[in-house]
């Protein structure tokens, strides 16, 4: 009998110590960098990144909050940093998130307007407190917009790691 729940529901999950994992090693795994070249609606073409490592990452549970940030590459803040290359930008938003919380960065992509940047976080009120501040700072680094949702199976980013 118990057989047959294990194949129904998949093995048991073990309990994990997370504040142990956290000043581990495994907290990251090591990187699986796939390029992408996109072709934007526009008819452009672009590149993006997806880190593939995360597809069979063993502790999403305790990383639930998606963060999707957009970033704009249109506006005045921009046209003051002209120099600034995406992965400036987007090693500045994984350090002021590494702060405050384990974020795993996913992907990073081309879109239209600027760059979008996907990433799973432990928490989701101090990130959204440390996004909304960098977002209206004056002398902020690049204009974005973000959203946080709760997607503890990481789902919104399934399909990255088929491409």
């Amino acid at each position: 009998m118990m057989s047959f729940f294990r194949q129904l529901f998949g093995s048991e999950v073990s309990h994990v110590d997370w504040e142990t994992v956290k000043q581990s090693e495994k907290v990251y795994p090591e990187s699986s960098i796939t390029l992408l070249l996109l072709t934007l609606p526009n008819g452009l073409k672009g590149t993006g990144w997806v880190d593939k490592a995360y597809r069979k990452y063993k502790f999403k549970e305790f990383c639930p909050y998606y963060v999707s940030i957009s970033v704009d590459f249109h506006d005045q803040v921009a046209e003051e940093n002209p120099d600034l290359d995406m992965g400036e930008m987007e090693d500045f938003f994984s350090d002021e998130l590494q702060k405050i919380c384990i974020c795993h960065m996913i992907s990073r992509q081309v879109s239209e307007v600027g760059m979008e940047i996907d990433c799973y976080v432990e928490a989701d009120e101090s990130v959204e407190q440390i996004l909304r501040k960098l977002s209206l700072a004056e002398n902020r680094l690049v204009s974005f917009t973000y959203q946080i949702d709760f997607d503890p199976k990481w789902k919104k980013v399934r399909y990255l790691f088929n491409v």
